[in-house]
């Protein structure tokens, strides 16, 4: 089911900057038994998005009502995704400040993960891609996904379920569709976003999880050779919540019991 502009339709104008220009923001959510999982935290970044590009922000109101009917119509567990552009404008870069956001709000199927996955962890390689640096989008979910994309087409293999992605200065960021935490001597970490990656909502829910236990995540630039050192990897986002993962290219790691502990705290948040 799809609602744009609070309608029930498939269409957005050709002269809709998203369409042009990637000009927008979205958030992808996990619905399980008709409960938005992470809600507030999707909502915060939304928001935080939103007025990070100068866009305007939704009727949060409004957007409720048409997450609610879709969920409805749908079924109790799906993806939902929320999708915001500047609107409509006319040609060339610029935007007036005037422009009405597009709001679509769409499901498709549930995202089921095996308890395998959980329990031993995926595979991964590094991707060759390199993630640009803009202090100006770091973080944020914003629309142009090029990088991911390029990144994505650069394995085949479907035992291979994640790609890491470094920067232009050889720092781990993340994965083409999720966070990185690494633990080293029984320390979780997970790296720095301020220059490049998506700070996700799955990251922040482990990050405020763990300093709720009083064992906090230190966020920092990590290299590859770090990665490549550590005890133990996982990987995040809001559909899967937290997966190990079991090997990187030719590197093997186990799944230590502190990963073990966030992959299950977090279950029942993300699942």
């Amino acid at each position: 089911m799809i609602i744009v502009n609070g309608q029930q339709k498939s269409e957005i104008s050709v002269k809709d900057r998203g369409l042009f220009y990637g000009d927008g923001i979205f958030e992808t959510i996990k619905v399980k038994e008709a409960v938005p999982k992470l809600w507030t935290m999707h909502l915060d970044r939304l928001v935080h998005s939103c007025n990070a590009l100068k866009i305007a922000v939704p009727n949060l109101k409004y957007l409720q009502n048409d997450v609610d009917k879709v969920i409805k119509e749908t079924g109790p567990n799906l993806v939902l995704k929320i999708i915001v552009t500047r609107g409509m404008g006319n040609r060339g870069y610029i935007y007036t400040g005037n422009e009405q956001p597009t709001v679509i709000v769409m499901s498709a199927p549930e995202y089921i993960t095996s308890e395998r996955d959980y329990l031993n962890g995926v595979k991964a390689i590094f991707c060759e891609t390199r993630l640009s640096h803009n202090m100006n989008l770091a973080g944020l979910k914003h629309l142009n996904r090029l990088e991911q994309v390029i990144a994505r087409a650069e394995w085949q293999d479907p035992q291979i379920r994640e790609g890491v992605l470094l920067d232009n200065d050889e720092l781990v960021i993340e994965g083409t569709m999720s966070n990185i935490f690494i633990e080293k001597d029984g320390v979780l970490y997970t790296p720095k976003l301020d220059k490049s990656g998506v700070s996700g909502v799955a990251r922040r829910k482990v990050i405020e999880t763990q300093e709720a236990a009083k064992a906090p995540v230190c966020v920092k630039n990590i290299t590859k050779n770090e990665l490549l050192c550590a005890d133990s990897v996982a990987i995040s986002n809001s559909l899967m919540g937290v997966i190990p993962l079991s090997q990187i290219g030719d590197k093997v790691f186990t799944v230590s019991p502190l990963i073990k502990e966030i992959v299950s705290r977090n279950l029942h948040d993300c699942n």
